[in-house]
Order: C-alpha cells, then structure tokens, then sequence
C-alpha cells in the first residue's frame, strides 16, 4: 500500500530503538569528561563512560553494575568523579541495593554506606564533593515501609569516601540533625572553600514546581552546619538548582517573576537580583535530582539553558548569547574553572548529543544518542502551531519516496508526561519512525506544560484530567479541520496516558484509537497506591473530593468507549502500578470493545530494554494500520 500510514520506511523498529541511547548527566574529571548514558541493547543499564586516547568510547562502570538511583522513584544523576591515588575514582549508586560504591580505575566497586535493613531501603542522589573533608554529600532516602505515602524520610549526609560507612552507620553524618525535618530536599551545594552550603526543600502537598524554600548555612571546620538562614522561595514561589559562584554569591533559578530565571543572592545581605528577565524558562521542572541549568564559567558569565537552548550569560551586563541557535533542547551541562564547557543538546535535525566546548569556542562530539544517522529526506522538519492557545509541534509526514500530496494523513497526537512536563523538541527516530510511513504526529504541550511561564503551568491546578484533554481535543480538532490530517490518533504515557483514556472516554471525540502506555485510569487507587513524592501531587492538580476523582477517572466512563486501546504497561512500575492497565483492559472487555494489553513483566515507569521499546514501538504501528487498514 502507499497511502499515508502504509509507506514503505527505511527505519525499522531496531533502527529507532538503536537510536534511543539515554545521555543522561556529563561531569568534568581533571581533563577528561564523563557522561552517563543508559542502554537499552543492554537492558536499560546505565553506564559511565569517558573516551579513550585513541578517541574510542571507554567503559568506566563494568558490567553487571548500574549506576542508576531510584531517590523519588524518578532517580536523577546517581555517580560522581572524586580525586583518587592517581587520577579520579568513580563514586555511583548501584541499582540493585542502592549503596553508593566507590571504584578506582582497574579495581573493583568498594562500599561507602551501610546495608540497609530493608532492601533498598537507603537510597542517595544528587552527589556533591566535599574536598575539605573527603567526603560526599548526599540526599538520602530511607524507606521505613513501602515507599508510599508517610514511609520515606529524607535527609543530607556526609559519606566519608574511604569507606567507613560501609561497616560503621555512625561516620555517615546527618548534616540536618536537629533541624526542622522538611519532606523533601535537592540540591546540596558546597562553596567554593567548602565553608558554606546551600540547598533547597519543600513539604507535602506542594511539588518542586509549586513552593520550595531555598536554605544556607555555614560548614565548620569539622563539617557541621551552623545557624541555617532562608534566603529565597516561599509561597507561590518556585526556587530550583542552588548554586555559588567564585565570589561566594549565590544562584538560583526563581520563578518569582513568573519565568524560571537566574537570580543572584548576596549571602550577607540577602538581597537579590535578577541576571535576566528574558520571558522564557531557564529551567526544567524538577522531576529528577542533580540535573544542572546553569554552571559559572570564567569571565563572570553563566552556562544557561533559556527556552532550552544553551547560551552565556554576562552576569555583570545581563547580555544572553546563544551558542548556536540549531540546539533547541538542552539536557545536563557542566563547566570548569578554566572555561571548558560540556552540554547534553538536541536540534530538529539531529538527535541528542554531548558537544565539548573548549575555552576558544571549538567544538567537538563526544557522544550521540545514535550510531545511526536518518537516512537523507526523512528527518521530519517541526512547526510550531498554537491552536486556540493551546501549544503544539507538528511533525508532518516526511518520506522522499512520497513527495506528492497523497491527501490528508492520520495524525498522532502524542502527550507528555507529568503532567507537569514539556515536550522535548529534538529529531527522534521514534518520531521520524512514525512520520516515514505516512503520518503525521502532533506532541501538545496542553495547559499545565511547562516551558511558557507559570501562569500557563497553573492553570492546570484543578483541572488535571480535564483541560489537558480539552486541549489533545482542541490540536487534533484544529488538524481534522484544516485538513492537515484524516483520522487522529492519540498516545501518552503516564500521565499522559491518563489524557488518552480521558480523551477515548470523552463523548464525541475525533479519535479513531489510542495508546496508553503506563497510564492512569483509576485516579482514587493512584492516590492511595502511588509513590511518596508524588503522594500528594493529586491535591493541587485534583483536590481530594472523591466525587471529583471519580468524575475524573476514564475507568468509571468506559461505557463512553467507542474506539480501539493499546494498553502498555511494566511488570514493576511502583509509579503507576500494573493494575490500573489490567483493570482497565478487564472494563473493555466487559463492555466489548476492541483492545490489547502488553505487560512486559521486568520493566518499571518507562521501557528500559531494546526488546521491550521494539516490542511496543511495533504493536503501535500495527494497532494503527490495523484500524486504518479496518
């Protein structure tokens, strides 16, 4: 067949899973830069790597261990580099038992914590080296049951690297001993002499994006904190991804202005300014820990990310220059004392890379996400499209093969995650997987994304589960009506897959089917089945009225289910757990309707695995072709 949705594709399901390499955090070590990245060829592991003399990529991390946290469930970076006998050790947290470890090139991972009681029950991320005192400072987690609500305390420690931990509890010392507890904490940061620390916390119900409260206290000799003074945050105030500079000044990124921007505190008076009141967010929300936006480079100028394109930041004239306009998504970054630059980018026409940045400005790739560049014509060009407010990026049907109009393809709405998320804008052999044969796929950045201001992010507060499905409505309608599209098809994930549900659920919707991977259907049993950090999450997005939840929720409205669902769903997903899928998959089959459930028993929150991405990549596919095909 060659109508749109059945044209014959270069890129296989292999190819674009081969293409999913995960890069997930980048650290200079001396002159070397490493980077993590996870693998789904094996297993999803995530692994630390640095190249070689010869260029080639070299493993730090040997196999079987992963250097993957599981603090918020959602991890963050988990791994460090800390000055070693000769060069720079690897210090990681393993995922099976969630110690941190230390390893020393050559040698074999040494213990720095305790076993805990309960099997993974102490946790740590967000990693910070304190020179002075050859430790490591960490958040840590400690799971006193099973991870839901009320079951985790957290705290700030000091690991002492050699070792001692590992048999004695006592030489891991909680910096916040006898200091009001707050639910969460992130961002332990240490000056530069390592006699001040900065961090931030917030408390059930709010989540990082909603309040937090950012902390400074100085560090004796001795490594205990003194008096602990505020100096930023408070209510209806966002404050992320505290920091110093060389000076001893502070950043972070506030959303006091509305915009996530970066605001300079002087910590012996308090007062702050804003370094950039450019309408656009410096910052990402705050799912994962140890993630950087921004780092100081020589010069007085700051590493940033505004609208996720990295660029500096002249802190004295507030001057913002891009370093290439081409990168449209930034992930991690990194800097050092000499000006060395390392960024995590993506662009419309290439996939996610490490770009290294030396102080005269040349560049050089590290590390992509793929080995396998898309052939030439099929990488689909984006166009930003605001229907009826409502954001979108639409990625039209792109095969050279079929350069003719062949009249209106079906369209893909796709729905991040969060929901308090962003599309990422980056070539996505998933993507491109999709568009090759003949559709189009449309990601919504609905009311409640991040990525346009907080008011655009609030909006959702109360209204989850109804205006992010208003809006999917809202895109594919625009797109049936324009005739950019024939049929429409919607797919999510998490929460995201809840917006599928909903939308399938909603009478009189234009979709034909959709997919839901991990997603919500009973929103009473994610509130009492969900993990602690988002335990609460559901009060600012919902409230708590049952009435309201079950209104809400797509399982009690099955009987509104006119069209085919793909449900797809991990094993060992304690986010969004296995029976939401299986409950909604047994209301379709009672009512009749068309669906399949794909379980993939040893996958959590998110497909790791090459097999599994491949299997799920292509029942999609099958799933469309067969409604079109019907």
């Amino acid at each position: 067949m060659s109508r749109p949705g059945f044209w014959p594709s270069p890129i296989t399901a292999d190819q674009a899973v081969a293409s999913g390499r995960s890069l997930e955090a980048v650290a200079f070590a001396g002159d070397q830069l490493w980077w993590s990245e996870g693998r789904p060829d094996d297993g999803g592991r995530v692994v630390v790597c640095t190249r070689g003399g010869a260029g080639e990529v070299v493993d730090l991390l040997p196999g079987p261990w992963n250097a993957r946290t599981r603090v918020h469930e959602y991890g963050g970076t988990s791994w460090l580099p800390v000055p070693g006998p000769s060069g720079f050790d690897l210090v990681f947290a393993n995922l099976d038992d969630q110690r941190l470890y230390r390893l020393a090139a050559g040698g074999q991972p040494v213990p720095l914590t305790p076993e805990p009681a309960r099997a993974a029950g102490l946790r740590y991320a967000d990693l910070q080296w304190d020179e002075r005192r050859s430790r490591i400072l960490a958040v840590r987690e400690t799971h006193r049951g099973d991870g839901t609500f009320g079951t985790v305390d957290r705290t700030i420690v000091g690991i002492p690297v050699n070792g001692a931990g590992a048999t004695d509890d006592s030489a891991v010392v909680d910096l916040l001993a006898g200091a009001p507890r707050a639910d969460f904490l992130a961002g332990p940061r240490l000056s530069g002499h390592g006699d001040a620390l900065t961090w931030i916390s917030w408390n059930h119900p709010d989540m990082p994006w909603d309040r937090t409260t950012a902390h400074l206290a100085p560090v004796a000799r001795g490594g205990g904190l003194g008096a602990i003074r505020v100096i930023a945050g408070g209510p209806g105030v966002s404050v992320v991804d505290p920091g110093f500079l060389p000076d001893g000044s502070v950043v972070v990124m506030s959303d006091a202005t509305g915009w996530w921007q970066p605001t300079l505190i002087d910590p012996r008076t308090g007062s702050s300014r804003t370094l950039s009141t450019v309408e656009q967010e410096f910052a990402p929300p705050l799912w994962v820990l140890g993630r950087r936006s921004w780092a100081a480079v020589p010069g007085g100028r700051l590493l940033v990310r505004p609208d996720g394109r990295p660029s500096l930041l002249d802190t004295f004239t507030d001057e913002l220059t891009a370093l290439d306009p081409a990168w449209t998504w930034t992930g991690d970054l990194a800097a050092d004392r000499t000006g060395r630059m390392a960024v995590i980018v993506g662009s419309d026409v290439a996939a996610s890379e490490i770009v290294s940045i030396t102080p005269g400005g040349l560049r050089s790739v590290v590390r992509s996400a793929s080995d396998i560049p898309l052939a030439a014509g099929l990488a689909p060009v984006p166009v930003e499209r605001t229907f009826d407010g409502v954001h979108a990026i639409v990625y039209p049907p792109t095969n050279p093969g079929f350069s003719a109009d062949p009249g209106p393809a079906p369209v893909i709405i796709t729905v991040h995650g969060g929901p308090t998320a962003q599309h990422n804008r980056t070539l996505s052999a998933t993507t491109a997987y999709f568009t090759s044969r003949g559709f189009a796929v449309a990601a919504v950045d609905h009311h409640g994304s991040t990525g346009y201001g907080r008011p655009y992010r609030d909006a959702l507060r109360g209204h989850w589960a109804e205006l992010d499905i208003a809006d999917a409505i809202t895109v594919a309608a625009g797109l049936l009506a324009d005739g950019s599209a024939g049929i429409a098809f919607i797919s999510g994930g998490s929460a995201g897959g809840l917006t599928v549900l909903g939308a399938l659920t909603t009478e009189g919707n234009p979709f034909g089917g959709g997919t839901s991977s991990y997603g919500i259907g009973d929103l009473r049993a994610l509130l009492v089945s969900t993990h602690d950090f988002e335990s609460r999450y559901l009060e600012g997005l919902l409230g708590s009225d049952p009435d309201v939840l079950d209104a809400r929720s797509p399982l009690r409205h099955t009987d509104r289910l006119a069209t085919p669902v793909l449900l797809l769903q991990g094993g060992r997903d304690p986010i969004v757990t296995p029976d939401q899928a299986e409950s909604f998959a047994a209301a379709c089959a009672a009512k009749g309707i068309e669906h399949d459930l794909i379980i993939f028993p040893e996958e959590g929150h998110g497909f790791r695995s090459a097999a599994a991405r491949k299997t799920a990549l292509e029942a999609e596919l099958r799933f469309y072709q067969g409604i079109l095909g019907a």
